[in-house]
């Protein structure tokens, strides 16, 4: 039961056909009956292998490897906003209002850290890149002296 489907092909010296007979085996067989120099439109080959998508646990664990202080600023600041909600409920307002304002605090130095993430992985160091730098060039980088 399989389809045949041909395509024709022409060089300069002939006139020629490839056919993609699908066999019973699900995947199709290539007949190929193309010049030696002419290239098929649909190479044989085995189907690409998709990988596996990345669990939550995994991406928590990745992320928290690749950037360690942006989870402990979180966990700080939820520290401080739970310990202000707790002084607020047992009606110790300057406690409250510390615990808050530390909150506010840790939630400002967590948002530094991870823009400095972000930015450190952004940005290069180099003067120029793709430059070539004056060393390269035999300039040794003293002022008024010529290298020989």
């Amino acid at each position: 039961m399989g389809a045949t489907h041909s395509t024709p092909f022409t060089s300069s010296s002939s006139s020629t056909t490839a056919s993609c007979e699908t066999n019973d085996g699900g995947g199709p067989s290539y007949d190929s009956k193309l010049p030696s120099g002419a290239a098929s439109s649909v190479p044989p080959g085995p189907m690409p292998v998709l990988a596996r998508p990345e669990t939550f646990e995994e991406k928590l664990y990745r992320k928290f490897k690749a950037e360690p202080l942006v989870p402990i600023g979180c966990l700080t600041t939820a520290y401080f906003l739970g310990s202000g909600i707790k002084s607020f409920y047992n009606r110790d307002p300057v406690k409250s209002q510390t615990m808050m304002r530390l909150r506010v605090g840790s939630q400002f130095a967590t948002l530094m850290i991870f823009i400095g993430y972000a930015g450190m992985n952004a940005f290069t160091f180099e003067l120029a890149p793709g430059m070539a730098v004056p060393s390269d060039q035999g300039y040794g980088g003293k002022s008024g002296e010529k290298e020989e």
